[in-house]
Order: C-alpha cells, then structure tokens, then sequence
C-alpha cells in the first residue's frame, strides 16, 4: 500500500495519516493525526516493518503554503525529527520519537527517500536553497552522511 502524511489546509500544516491498498489510488482510508507535529513536506518511507516520517516543515497559519516559494520563507520551522510506527492505521497512539534531531542540523523538506541494502536513505532536499547531499541509516536514528554537498 501507498501512505500520505502531513499536507497543509489554507490555513495550518496537520499530521493526518492516509493509506491506500488500491492500485489505482482512487480510494484512501483517513487513519486520524499521527502524533507527531503537523508538518508539510516530510520524507515517508516503510523499513524494518514500521512506517517513517522525517523532517519536513510546520507552515505557519495563514502561510503562503506555495512550496516553490519557501526559499524566501523566513517564518517556516523546519523540522528535523524522525517518526515511527509500527502500525499507522491505528491512528495517534501508534507513533514514536526515534529522534528529536536527525542527520542534518536546521531541518530539511522537500527530499527524497529510498530503502536499499538494508538501509534507509536520504537524498538532497532543501533547507531555503537544495542540497545534493546523500544520508543513510541501519535503524532511523543513527545517520551518516554518504555523499557531502
């Protein structure tokens, strides 16, 4: 199945969680908020049978929530912990802190994320301009950086 976590409204960032089992995509089950801090454009990833959240940014009510401008964004709190959880379909009470502060300092949104060799990756992103920077981890607490900017 597909997870979508996080987003924003026209007027705040939320932690809400959404899967899919449909190939198609056209059905979504609403699993409530995680509980975790509201925030947009976070890494989502499943590995070692939980599903991860990283980072992202908590967009401030009534924040212009256009991503391609977030660069000239000087109000957005960038976030830089890491989430679990074994089961998210279980709604708030499912999710736990691995991290209050993750593999870069300051933040980071907007990248990518891969499992491959038994490891979770993370690739580039931005922290008010891109980043080509690679990132891995064995159990989504401990980080290190692979490929430096």
């Amino acid at each position: 199945g597909a997870y979508v976590v996080g987003g924003h409204t026209e007027a705040d960032a939320v932690s809400e969680v959404y899967s899919t089992a449909d190939p198609t995509g056209a059905t979504w089950t609403f699993h409530g908020s995680g509980d975790f801090p509201a925030r947009v454009g976070p890494g989502v990833m499943p590995f070692l049978g939980r599903l991860w959240v990283i980072a992202g940014f908590d967009m401030p009510k009534n924040e212009n929530p256009n991503i391609e401008l977030l660069d000239t964004i000087t109000s957005v709190g960038l976030l830089n912990d890491v989430y679990f959880s074994l089961d998210p379909t279980q709604g708030s009470s499912s999710w736990a802190l691995a991290t209050s502060a993750a593999f870069f300092s300051g933040g980071r949104y907007g990248f990518k994320m891969a499992v491959h060799r038994g490891q979770l990756w993370v690739i580039g992103g931005y922290q008010y301009s891109s980043y080509t920077e690679v990132y891995s981890s064995s159990d989504g607490v401990r980080w290190s950086r692979i490929i430096p900017t």
